[in-house]
Order: C-alpha cells, then structure tokens, then sequence
C-alpha cells in the first residue's frame, strides 16, 4: 500500500543554536495504518505531529505528503488532549468550525456534521453547549470535528491523556471502531504503551537524547503482553528493534 506520509532524514530541534531533540527520522506510514508514537517526555513526539503539518519546521531531513488535492476537504483533523470547544457555539456548530472557509454548500456542511456526530455517537447532542457534556463527550465532539472535514491523515496528540481510565478505556474503544469505518491514516502520539499496543497497527518508540526510533513493531500480531515488555525494555536502553 502506498505511504501518505514520508519523512527522510529528520532532525527536530526548538531554535538556531540548540541541539537537536530528534534525529536522523526515516519513517513511511502507509494510507489507512494506524501507527502510535510513544516515547518519554520531551523527546519530541507532538512536535513530530507539528512537523507533519507543517506548523514546525524540521532543522533537517524532508517531510513529503500524497494527500489528495480536494477543495472540499482538509488535508488533516487534528485532535488535541484538551478538546478546546468553543463555549459559545452549540455541539454542532462546533463540529461545523473546520468546515468554515471551505467551498461547501449549506446542506453539506450541515449532513458532514451529521455524519460526523452519528460516528462517535452523538447525534442526539446536536443542540447541546459544551458545559453540558461529560469530558469524554467532549472529547468526542472534538474527534467529531475532525472527521467532519474529511482528512487524509488525522493526527491525534493525547487525546485520553486528561480522562478517567473507564472513559479512556471506552473511547479507545470507540477510536478502534471509528478508524475500521472510516479507514482514515492516523497518527498517535501517547505516553500509554499499553494504550499504543492496543489501538495501532504499528508502534514507534521514540528515545535517547538527543532522540531516535528505538524500536519500529508490527502490532497487528502477536501477544500484546510481549509487545508491552519489548517496548519497556526499550525505554529502560535497550534499543534493539
């Protein structure tokens, strides 16, 4: 299957003079994988996401996208770990924001919200403000609106990071789902290796300093257990993939 994403050769760093966080990256992820980033703190995981989006520029390396030329679409959904809805617009104008500025017909923009709100199960929350809903409901107009505009890639920083583990366990399930259904390409930035393991196809562990990939795992197969350990191990120095 074709890559939608390729980088070759990226080095991360913050600023003119300081040392690189990241180095030497070369990764493909192939359209409609799922693939996890974990990693320690700071060693540049949600940068990465910025990288990809051009929002950061790498100090090194190139940053390539097969993502389709579509006018009524954007080429990525972003999800963050806090939902960041705007408190003066309902449910659905919420999920609408991202569909703003696109040349998309009133009934469309209106059956994509729809649409949207149907795939994390929502629909009946519509008229609902923010204050109204739970912090996994949030969470869930947040992805909601991401989908809604169609992307190629949906980049997804932490979404689970800030929710109780019985509504984090439940939207993992509902992501599951939702990526079988709409077979979009994601990546996931997590510090849960168990949360990695279970959701994607594919898990890179970012680590060192300054930091690399440490280890690259297909995870569609085998135990999840010795999937966990192995990337353990590779958090605790040994780096052999």
């Amino acid at each position: 299957m074709a890559a939608v994403i390729t980088l070759k050769g990226v080095t991360i760093g913050y600023g003119k003079g300081a040392p690189p966080v990241l180095v030497g990256l070369d990764l493909e992820v192939e359209r409609g994988s799922f693939v996890a980033i974990v990693g320690p703190s700071g060693v540049g995981k949600s940068t990465l996401l910025r990288v990809v989006t051009g929002l950061h520029r790498q100090s090194a390396g190139t940053v390539s996208l097969s993502a389709a030329d579509r006018p009524q679409h954007r080429p990525f959904g972003l999800v963050f770990q806090d939902p960041r809805l705007l408190p003066w617009r309902r449910v659905d104008r919420n999920v609408q924001f991202g569909l703003e500025g696109l040349p998309v017909s009133r009934a469309e923009r209106a059956e994509r919200v729809r649409t949207a709100l149907r795939l994390v199960r929502l629909e009946e929350y519509a008229k609902r403000w923010p204050y109204e809903l739970s912090g996994g409901q949030r969470q869930r107009v947040g992805i909601a609106r991401a989908l809604a505009v169609d992307p190629d890639i949906l980049l997804m920083d932490e979404p689970f990071g800030a929710l109780d583990a019985i509504t984090r366990r439940s939207l993992q399930e509902e992501l599951k789902r939702i990526h079988k259904e709409t077979g979009k390409t994601t990546l996931f930035v997590t510090h849960d290796i168990e949360e990695a393991v279970y959701l994607a196809d594919r898990v890179l562990l970012l680590a060192g300093t300054p930091a690399r990939v440490a280890q690259d795992l297909d995870t569609r197969n085998g135990a999840r257990a010795d999937h966990v350990e192995r990337i353990r191990a590779g958090l605790a120095g040994d780096y052999e993939i």
